[in-house]
């Protein structure tokens, strides 16, 4: 298929979706989950599709993961019903709608502090049962979370006294791996050690009399090698279902195995220095790559030396030598992001392509949902 034919029944820009590619990568994590011997909780904020979360349910996944309340209710309208929401929910109207949430699917929370944890021990008192919640942990990324060890004990028994409450479990999300790593041997070892910090310090809290039943890690990157360490229970991935340019820079992903692609037309040629194409900020994310190894926005497949330099809404600047030699106005590109999980927050549908041709169109339902 040459540049200019490709998907010719797609106007753009429009996410690809590699149906064969995306069906490998939830093999593959299942598979390292089943290896391992813990649960599989996909983290849905990657692909916010009910569809596709049942896809990695089928595969063998326990339950989901979301970031935001409003990404667990499509979920939970659309019949999923094991939700954990990963993100400390602060106020009475998020308090509100997790109580509507929690009568029609089993969901946990994670959170850090005394003053979340006394909202949901509300909602917990409230509907006369004990709400499950995982104490967050600080590994390094941070962000949220208490520190391993003696700060994440004090806040534990202060949570674990509260009625309404099952503090199940603590919960990290090992993503600054990603920046911080940059080989396969240093990113296996440090993630390892993330998993160990987190069983010395479910080991702390259970000889202190607080019954440690959940011990979940997060991050693609990480988990190929720290999902086996004794002691994890389950792993929170997103990420993989897709890949990116970041699973690529670290190792972990081909352009073989990135199975969505923001397809894109050449829409002018100003200058022989830049080209520009139909998707702008819109479009893609303005993340940036973890090393910065390279600059710009995305891979553009099949031509590495060309830049996604900079956007303005609608536009896309391709910085490049002998433009209007290598490229032609109404040709059309293939870009793998940076960073995939934002960008399905900006389109209506995933166009899920079989060797070249239209399977189906998937809504991403959840899509906006930022409550």
């Amino acid at each position: 298929m040459s540049a200019e034919s490709l998907y010719p029944f797609l106007d753009t820009p429009a996410l690809v979706l590699d149906l064969d590619k995306m069906e490998a990568n939830i093999k593959e994590m299942a598979g390292i989950a089943r290896e391992a011997g813990v649960k599989l909780r996909p983290h849905i904020k990657t692909h916010k599709s009910p569809y596709l979360a049942r896809l990695q349910l089928e595969a063998g996944a326990s339950g989901i993961t979301a970031a935001k309340l409003g990404e667990a209710e499509v979920m939970a309208e659309a019949g999923i019903t094991d939700i954990r929401i990963a993100y400390p929910l602060c106020g009475e109207i998020k308090l509100a709608r997790l109580r509507r949430l929690s009568e029609s699917a089993t969901v946990s929370c994670s959170l850090d502090s005394m003053e979340v944890a006394r909202g949901i021990s509300s909602v917990g008192q409230e509907m006369n049962r004990h709400f499950p919640v995982l104490l967050e942990i600080n590994t390094g990324m941070n962000r949220c979370g208490a520190l391993p060890g003696e700060e994440a004990l004090a806040l534990a028994r202060k949570i674990a006294a509260l009625p309404g409450l099952d503090l199940v479990g603590i919960l990290t999300h090992e993503g600054h791996l990603l920046s911080t790593e940059r080989s396969l041997a240093s990113l296996r070892q440090r993630a390892i050690e993330v998993a160990e910090k987190m069983v010395m310090t479910a080991d702390l809290l259970r000889s202190n009399g607080i019954d440690i039943r959940e011990i979940s890690i997060g991050s693609t990157p990480a988990v190929r090698y720290n999902a086996g360490v004794p002691g994890i229970t389950e792993i929170r991935p997103g990420t993989y279902i897709f890949n990116d340019l970041n699973e690529m820079m670290s190792g972990v992903a081909t352009e073989d195995t990135c199975a969505v692609t923001v397809l894109v037309t050449v829409v002018s040629i100003p200058g022989d220095d830049r080209a520009i194409i139909d998707g702008g900020s819109k479009t893609f994310s303005s993340d940036t790559l973890a090393h910065h190894e390279k600059p710009g926005f995305g891979h553009i497949k099949g031509h590495p030396d060309i830049v996604l330099d900079h956007m303005n809404e609608e536009h896309g600047y391709l910085k490049l030598s002998d433009a209007r030699r290598k490229l032609e106005i109404g040709q059309r590109l293939e870009i793998i992001p940076n960073h995939i999980c934002p960008i399905p927050n900006l389109a209506d549908k995933f166009y899920g392509v079989r060797r070249g041709v239209l399977e189906k169109e998937i809504p991403i339902l959840a899509r906006g949902k930022n409550t």
